[in-house]
């Protein structure tokens, strides 16, 4: 039996957009790189670092653009198994925003660390701190740890009444160097719709964080860092003086859930993931289909692909292969071939559905990124 591989049946470089097979997820190089020197400016302003996380695209050579573009910080992972696809491909600087536990995954932590030049994980618990302090005592490491904070959010993190205590539960480990803190302040998103809200509500959300790490440090335990930041509040969050570093992950990208959220600030040009579509019925004069459903498309949340040039038509309902055009506000007729270009609702899921990103240069094929960590969510 012959055996096709996905390098043989994909795009080719330097191939017109117009030609490739569809549904094909692209991204639009100079638009992405636009965006990650934009953020890069707000931390150079604000004197903040900016580790970008990864977790949105998953690619090696897309996080090593991300960290010569942004004044070389090092990146954000969510997953052990991203750690180790970023480390074996030269990524060396890697700060682990999510809680390790089993002594498999800490056996792998421990094995990381002794690779990398720079390695940090996340506790929020006396649990994680003594899972930690034990296997870094195993393996004779000493591994770095960041107290996430609850924030608002309410998903993970400790209460901030109960931080000092962890941080302090963290420095008595003899295996283990406390950095400082995680204080993720997406909970804003929920509170806020207008620029001024954005800006006000990150400032409290900072000045929470503020008041945790002076009562850190009046205890004896220095706080060298402060992580901050999604895509949607770095930019605000980092005004504010006790911030050390922003950790947004979708900024080169946006999408439809951006779009909507800060209209201010993301246009249809700021959005650089699409995917480009195909025509493939026109039952009705005022409906049409296209090849791009929910295994293309993730619609994890609320928000539907929202078309990239065009105003005049609408993506209103999707199954597996199939996604359901309005057109009947559409001045002129659609055909079968008719190729349309969406923007994608939510970046990091549906990124996580492709196997590859095309990147495109005036409408032509100039790089072709592996989702090299897709699946890998142990």
């Amino acid at each position: 039996m012959t055996s096709w591989t996905t390098d043989e049946m994909g795009p080719s470089l330097y191939e017109p957009v117009g030609e490739l097979e569809t549904p094909t997820l692209l991204a639009d190089i100079d638009a992405m790189e636009r965006n990650i020197e934009e953020y890069a400016a707000v931390a150079d302003e604000h004197d903040v670092a900016l580790r970008s996380h990864v977790k949105t695209h998953k690619n090696a050579e897309l996080a090593a653009r991300e960290v010569e573009l942004t004044g070389g910080h090092g990146i954000c992972c969510q997953t052990l198994g991203e750690v180790e696809t970023m480390a074996r491909n030269g990524i060396d600087d890697i700060y682990l925003s999510y809680q390790v536990v089993g002594e498999g995954k800490l056996d792998r932590l421990c094995w990381l660390d002794g690779k990398l030049d720079a390695l940090a994980t996340t506790v929020d618990s006396a649990a994680t701190i003594e899972m930690l302090q034990a296997a870094a005592q195993t393996h004779d490491r000493t591994l770095h740890a960041i107290l996430e904070i609850d924030m608002g959010l309410h998903r993970t993190g400790v209460d901030p009444n109960n931080a000092v205590a962890l941080a302090r539960h963290v420095q008595r480990a003899e295996n283990l160097a406390f950095d400082g803190i995680l204080a993720y302040d997406s909970h804003v998103k929920s509170m806020s719709s207008t620029e001024e809200e954005f800006e006000e509500n990150c400032w409290d959300a900072m000045e929470l964080a503020a008041e945790v790490a002076a009562a850190i440090e009046a205890a004896g335990v220095p706080v060298e860092e402060v992580k901050v930041g999604g895509t949607a509040t770095s930019r605000y969050s980092a005004e504010h003086p006790v911030v050390t570093e922003i950790n947004p992950g979708m900024y080169p990208f946006n999408d439809v859930g951006e779009l909507y959220l800060r209209p201010w600030e993301v246009s249809k040009e700021d959005c650089t993931a699409t995917v480009v579509t195909t025509v493939i019925s026109v039952p009705e004069d005022d409906r049409l289909v296209v090849d791009g459903g929910s295994k293309t498309f993730s619609l994890d949340k609320p928000e539907m692909p929202v078309p990239k040039n065009r105003d005049d038509i609408e993506y209103v309902n999707a199954s597996e292969e199939h996604g359901w055009i309005d057109t009947s506000d559409a001045e002129d007729p659609f055909e079968v071939g008719d190729r349309l270009e969406f923007i994608v609702p939510h970046v990091c899921t549906t990124i996580n559905l492709h196997d590859l990103i095309v990147g495109v240069r005036d409408g032509r094929v100039e790089e072709l990124w592996e989702v090299q960590a897709r699946g890998k969510v142990r």
